[in-house]
């Protein structure tokens, strides 16, 4: 795909959030985006928002890491995407419904880069390039989609849907050895609506930080110091109602809460 086909998918984009119009599948003269050409559309989107020297690259998210949230979403694959400096929250914040179309909270283990990863899938080395760990929930706008008709290139191309993250309280992952096997608990106004595991990610967390870099290091980026990865949901998201709080607790690691208004 051309340079000027990119940014023309991607005025249009930035017209559809403008007008929150509803989530659209992408298309080519009537052909659909491949995986590819989506991470063409979402590097683009990432130019635009660094030109403008407002932002930088906080991290980067991996979703449908769990079968739970590919059967929710009807999509088979994993997809990454960047964080934006701005969308990141500390633990208590209050999100604002209105200033998404559809706003929608995902329950996440949170990694932070402590050193460069490399070219590996050996868990023991992974382990050592992060310096803390933390529960967390991804903020999320799907526009409104058709969960009935999705694609993960069309979700991709922007940018994974991510709208920034809440981070609880960070801790050393030093007693949590490969971070698989920490229970997760959501609770919705005090009530537990729904439970999930960091083993149901992928090949585990520490597979998804090797999924990630690798992702980086093909769009031309190393994962730095400081940056955090979310490793996936481990609950199918919640979609925000207006007075709702949200407490997210993960094996014994700080809760992460969150509330909307």
């Amino acid at each position: 795909m051309h340079a000027g086909q990119i940014r023309s998918i991607v005025d249009r984009l930035e017209v559809h959030i403008r007008n929150r119009t509803t989530f659209q599948l992408h298309r080519i003269d009537a052909r659909p985006i491949t995986l590819d050409e989506a991470y063409e559309i979402q590097a683009e989107i990432v130019a635009r928002a660094l030109r403008s020297g407002t932002e930088s690259i906080a991290g980067y998210k991996v979703g449908l890491t769990t079968e739970k949230m590919q059967n929710f979403c009807g999509v088979s694959e994993p997809i990454g995407g960047r964080i934006f400096s701005s969308g990141v929250r500390e633990s208590g914040a209050t999100l604002r419904k209105a200033d998404f179309h559809r706003l929608g909270v995902e329950s996440e283990l949170a990694l932070r880069i402590g050193r460069s990863v490399p070219r590996t899938s050996d868990v023991s080395e992974l382990i050592g390039c992060v310096d803390a760990i933390a529960a967390a929930f991804e903020v999320v706008d799907d526009r409104d989609a058709d969960y009935a008709h999705l694609e993960a290139s069309s979700i991709a191309a922007e940018n994974s849907w991510n709208k920034g993250i809440v981070l609880g309280e960070a801790v050393p992952p030093a007693a949590f050895g490969d971070l698989r096997g920490l229970d997760g608990r959501l609770f919705v106004n005090g009530e537990q609506v729904a439970t999930g595991s960091s083993s149901d990610v992928s090949s585990g967390p520490l597979s998804v930080l090797g999924w990630v870099a690798q992702f980086a290091r093909e769009n031309g980026e190393d994962l730095r110091p400081g940056q955090w990865i979310m490793t996936g949901s481990i609950i199918p998201t919640k979609f925000a109602v207006v007075g709702d709080s949200y407490s997210f607790q993960l094996g014994p690691l700080p809760a992460v809460t969150a509330s909307i208004c």
